[in-house]
């Protein structure tokens, strides 16, 4: 039996233990505050069989590109690849046409340059996509916030606002629609209950083909 290593142990005021596998094929638990190590260790040896399959599922599954931002290399937007092309001007600009033109005096600083860029294209995106589908199912988020987030690509708060990973708009449109979507009926609904469910699907009929995109190729997504 392969010895299975716990990358994040995270106590909290939660009732059972939980185990997550993520998307780095790295194993997270989640455990409440006063759980003794043997009984995390029961439940990985409970689970062993699980946990190894998941691991090897992930560790199968699409990954992204290490981005070295040269010319040529690409990167995705809305689900199609853009190469990247220095262009021979000063003028500090990023344009997506038929490929992603970033202008040379942004070089030295182009990593940093294209995260921003990309956060002010999936805030116009997908706030555009939000106020889409409020607008035709009644679901108005209080607020709609575009974050760096690593490990969640939505989330709802508590008071209807809603955060949503830059790194999102990398996917296809439809998969932004189905993260969307997601979010916005957790304003009425925040379990995953099967009445949420049926809420998604009243909305989106397609969307565990949609879902099932995200998990399996998620970690394209993760630059």
């Amino acid at each position: 039996m392969h010895e299975i290593r716990i990358e994040k142990l995270i106590r909290s005021r939660r009732r059972t233990i939980a185990l997550e596998v993520t998307h780095d094929a790295t194993l997270i638990v989640r455990a409440p505050l006063r759980t003794p190590a043997v009984h995390i260790e029961e439940m990985i040896r409970e689970k062993h069989a699980w946990i190894q399959r998941k691991l090897e599922e992930m560790k199968k599954r699409p990954s992204a590109s290490v981005h070295e931002y040269k010319e040529g290399e690409l990167f995705l937007f809305l689900g199609r690849s853009y190469p990247l092309h220095i262009a021979e001007n000063e003028d500090g600009t990023i344009e997506r046409m038929d490929r992603l033109n970033v202008s040379r005096s942004l070089v030295p600083e182009i990593r940093q340059r294209l995260r921003r860029w990309y956060m002010d294209e999936a805030a116009k995106e997908i706030r555009a996509r939000c106020m889409w589908f409020s607008m035709t199912t009644g679901h108005v988020p209080a607020s709609i916030r575009i974050t760096d987030a690593r490990q969640r690509w939505g989330s709802c708060t508590h008071k209807g606002g809603l955060n949503f990973s830059w790194r999102l708009i990398q996917a296809p449109p439809e998969i932004v629609d189905y993260v969307v979507v997601h979010e916005l009926v957790h304003i009425s609904q925040p379990d995953h209950s099967k009445k949420f469910w049926n809420k998604v699907r009243e909305i989106l009929p397609d969307y565990e083909r949609r879902r099932t995109w995200l998990r399996e190729n998620e970690r394209l997504l993760r630059i």
